[in-house]
């Protein structure tokens, strides 16, 4: 950190003091009277008093300086790994609310296929009807439970997406055959491929 005034000021002062302790020092040694004499070292022993305790100001400074400097970079590191933090599980919020519409599309096609006539699917008679379930239907219950039980693994953003949308069809009891050609093919053939280590 740089100095401020009070580190400047102890040292200084702290450098005048050695000089004067120095200067009675040796002019008590060299006192031609007792008298004289103890006089000098008593100044001496006053300074030099004073220069232990300037010494003892300045370090205290310079420590309780260091112990700001080192909780402001602690604080900054912790700002840093929170603001990482969040800002990772934003974009896995993202991610994973993407994943889940993808699904739903999906799913929700196959099911409108497969119940293609279904009373909310009459043709038009001037009364509007949705081209979907109603809300309300169990099936979406399902599908959302699912989904909520799939979000909680940890591959849920990283398995293959195709398998995920055949699971949610089992579980809502849609054929997935109607999104996807899966007549005579082995389940363990639609599990994501590994990368060869060699």
């Amino acid at each position: 950190m740089a100095e401020d005034r009070h580190t400047v000021t102890l040292r200084a002062l702290a450098g005048m003091s050695l000089e004067l302790c120095r200067d009675l020092q040796q002019r008590a040694l060299n006192a031609e009277s007792p008298e004289d004499a103890v006089r000098l070292a008593t100044a001496f022993h006053r300074v030099s008093r004073g220069l232990r305790q300037t010494l003892a100001l300045e370090l205290k400074l310079v420590r309780y300086k260091d112990e700001v400097a080192e909780k402001a970079k602690a604080k900054a590191k912790a700002d840093l790994a929170e603001a990482r933090a969040k800002a990772e599980a934003e974009t896995r919020e993202l991610a994973v609310d993407q994943r889940r519409k993808d699904v739903w599309e999906q799913v929700g096609d196959c099911f409108w296929t497969e119940h293609e006539g279904a009373d909310w699917n009459l043709p038009d008679d001037g009364i509007e009807r949705p081209d979907r379930p109603p809300p309300e239907d169990p099936m979406w219950d399902r599908l959302e439970a699912f989904l909520d039980a799939e979000e909680a693994k940890p591959d849920f953003l990283t398995r293959d997406f195709d398998l995920l949308v055949i699971e949610a069809c089992d579980a809502i009891g849609a054929d997935p055959t109607l999104i996807y050609d899966i007549r005579g093919r082995d389940r363990a053939e639609l599990e994501p491929a590994t990368a060869d280590s060699s």
